[in-house]
């Protein structure tokens, strides 16, 4: 993978260090296409950053986007309103499954974390005072702000001051790895784990990723949603989903947790909801939530650009490209192919810990980091820019792939790791 260390030498970047330009240099993108500085094509498996559902480029999108601009970018939305957000609202609700009737606007993933939290803060200050601790995954990931970062797991997010004011339990996978993560036993055991810390704990809220991205490209067993979803209901604890990275399309549904027919109290969702063209982020939350807060209360939270008209307009494009192109129905036949593909090729294969995937979303989890590191290098130079998450190779390519662009997919990703393997 080429450097950029040319040309950003007064770039910082996020989660690296101060002055690393390591990686490639994108110049141009179209479709489920990249095109490096050194007019190297590749198939974009990262999907921007994960966020670039229907492909790079798509007309009707920018178009939308730019219209909106020329008439009207942005008003404060706690002092005035525009037809864009109303819109967008609307075209949201009516989405099956979404689980949610209010919508309230952020710009990122991370602000629409700590807006779901702190409606849910305000939630129990009106009913039980007492149950301010939050339930997350240990392998969970929820966002960069100080908050988030409490929020979850991961050795990257260890050291940050935390700012809930709250406890926070971590539900572990215990002794489950690899495929063991997905099995009955490692649901029973994190069903029973969850039970336990509401149980003996003043924790109210439980906050879960429908798929661990950043914490491996862990697919839950299944039906643990659904038995989280009745734990919560048990103990009377609210249900927030962060769909980031799993809303608006990735995993073959509009939201994950329509595979498991689990209706949640708040989700959180962003990355796919513009396609890249501008910063937007969400939070449906549930009648139940809101009708329980104190009466005339505000919902304290606003950022500078929440809501902008510009980029409102471009999610309601979206959308209906999305509804056009039927691109939620082609994640899901699209990632049940490449899924088949890679578990053929690679499931048991030397190096090879793991094969998972859902939808849109898959995972080569190999058996070590470096071995994945070098996976990706070999994999860019054969032609698909793919994502590490610690021994694990994500491939979250657009939804516009085409059959010739699967089949390419799937043999860098084998060649690349059939080469690495062979050469230890």
């Amino acid at each position: 993978m080429s450097s950029g260390e040319e040309t950003a030498s007064a770039l910082g970047r996020p989660w690296r260090a101060p002055r690393d330009h390591s990686g490639p240099v994108f110049v141009a993108g179209r479709g489920a296409w990249l095109v490096d500085r050194g007019g190297h094509r590749v198939i974009d498996a990262t999907s921007g950053a994960l966020n670039v559902f229907c492909g790079h480029g798509v007309e009707p999108i920018v178009d939308a986007h730019l219209a909106q601009l020329r008439v009207l970018a942005h008003v404060d939305m706690a002092q005035g309103l525009t037809e864009p957000a109303h819109r967008l609202a609307d075209a949201l609700r009516d989405i099956r499954g979404h689980g949610g009737e209010r919508f309230f606007f952020a710009n990122s993933g991370s602000e629409a974390i700590e807006l779901a939290i702190g409606l849910c803060s305000r939630y129990w200050a009106a009913v039980d005072s007492r149950r301010t601790g939050i339930v997350t995954f240990e392998r969970g990931y929820h966002g960069s702000t100080a908050l988030c970062q409490s929020l979850s797991g991961l050795p990257q997010t260890s050291s940050a001051p935390g700012r809930s004011g709250t406890g926070v339990h971590h539900l572990t996978f215990g002794e489950f790895t690899g495929a063991g993560q997905r099995s009955a036993a490692a649901r029973e055991h994190i069903t029973a784990r969850l039970r336990t810390v509401l149980a003996g704990s003043a924790a109210g809220t439980v906050l879960v990723e429908p798929f661990l991205n950043v914490g491996g490209g862990i697919r839950l067993p299944e039906g643990l949603l659904g038995d989280i979803r009745r734990v919560c209901d048990e103990y009377g604890a609210l249900l927030v989903l962060d769909e980031v990275f799993t809303g608006v399309g990735r995993t073959g549904a509009w939201f994950a947790h329509e595979h498991a027919g689990v209706r949640p109290d708040l989700t959180a969702f962003s990355k796919g909801l513009t396609n890249g063209v501008c910063a937007l982020s969400a939070v449906a939350a549930d009648h139940r939530v809101l009708d329980r807060l104190p009466a005339g209360s505000i919902v304290p939270y606003g950022h500078t650009m929440s809501a902008s008209a510009a980029a409102c307009a471009a999610a309601d494009a979206t959308l209906e490209h999305m509804r056009r192109t039927w691109a939620v129905a082609a994640a899901r036949a699209i990632g049940a192919r490449l899924l088949g593909a890679l578990e053929r090729e690679l499931l048991g294969a030397d190096g090879v810990v793991d094969v998972r995937g859902h939808g849109l979303a898959l995972s080569v989890e190999l058996d070590g980091v470096e071995c994945a590191g070098s996976v990706q290098r070999v994999v860019y130079d054969l032609g698909a820019y793919t994502r590490q998450q610690g021994s694990t190779i994500l491939l979250a390519p657009p939804a516009c792939l085409s059959g010739a662009e699967e089949d390419r997919l799937v043999d860098h990703m084998v060649t690349g790791v059939r080469k690495v393997v062979a050469a230890r």
